[in-house]
């Protein structure tokens, strides 16, 4: 008869809680020079368009604030907010842009951070750290 093969690993909680944090953290550092370097600013909604996207149309449009903010040097800069946020027109939002580039732009909240298409891949990572951890974890 066969010996029982232990595939459990040993994962201490600061491990644990230091990866997710690291996984959790990555949507931000995407974004961290834009965070760190660029200049904060109020944009205000002035409208919302609908985008048809080609693969998801089965579930219609989808809806993009349109935010116009005015750089330092006053140029006024339009561009689309974060995908399905239902903002009213008129809402005034904190935006933080690029000051050599300022079409390189971005509401600054976390919902912006968290559901832009940037954190799709550490959304993945982390169910997958998650469900490693739980299915491998020493049993006690």
């Amino acid at each position: 008869m066969r010996a029982k093969i232990d595939i459990s690993h040993h994962v201490t909680p600061k491990l644990f809680w230091f990866v997710t944090l690291m996984i959790l953290l990555l949507p931000v550092t995407t974004q961290y020079r834009l965070l760190l370097f660029g200049n904060y600013t109020t944009g205000e909604v002035v409208g919302e368009k609908y985008v048809r996207t080609l693969g998801l149309s089965a579930l219609g449009p989808d809806k993009y604030p349109i935010i116009q903010f005015s750089t330092a040097h006053g140029k006024v800069i339009e561009f689309y907010g974060p995908e399905n946020f239902d903002y009213p027109v008129g809402a005034i939002l904190r935006v933080v842009y690029n000051p050599a580039k300022p079409t390189e732009c971005m509401v600054f909240s976390l919902g912006a951070i968290y559901t832009s298409r940037k954190a799709i891949i550490p959304g993945i990572l982390f169910l997958l750290w998650m469900a490693f951890y739980l299915a491998f974890r020493t049993k006690k």
